[in-house]
């Protein structure tokens, strides 16, 4: 048994169509959307909030900018993307933008069950260990399911 979860995207959050991929992306996106909401973005947000160069009319880096990551060449928003991969695999990857953007009841689940392998029901649980000490007294506590 699964639990069924929809994940929002961090910029528009409207739920990313099941249909569709889910995007992480990187402190680049966050320095320019600070009021992101976790990392994990639709397509229609990349596509359309998205940039065509990195660098000023010198040459040279904006104060603040956040390079790509090392395999990708700095020159536009495409340059900051982690990766792109099914819901379920996106936030089991990036377990603290999951728990932000609405697969909290499925990392709970997946955590617990037994057939998870132990190095990811760890990360997750350190994860969710994170998230439960940050909303403490701000939320209500899922039950657990097995």
């Amino acid at each position: 048994m699964s639990v069924a979860f929809r994940i929002r995207c961090c910029l528009c959050r409207k739920n990313i169509p099941l249909a569709g991929d889910a995007i992480a992306l990187d402190g680049e996106w966050q320095r320019r959307y600070p009021d992101m909401l976790g990392t994990l973005a639709c397509e229609r947000c990349v596509i359309d909030r998205g940039w065509n160069c990195c660098t000023t009319t010198q040459g040279g880096f904006v104060d603040g900018h956040v390079a790509a990551p090392e395999d990708q060449v700095d020159v536009d928003s495409w340059s900051h993307h982690l990766e792109r991969g099914i819901h379920r695999a996106m936030v089991v990857a990036y377990p603290h933008s999951g728990l932000l953007q609405g697969a909290e009841p499925y990392l709970r689940w997946l955590a617990g069950d037994r057939y998870t392998l132990p190095e990811v029901a760890a990360r997750l649980g350190a994860a969710l260990g994170e998230f439960d000490a940050q909303h403490s007294g701000t939320r209500t506590p899922q039950p657990a399911t097995a």
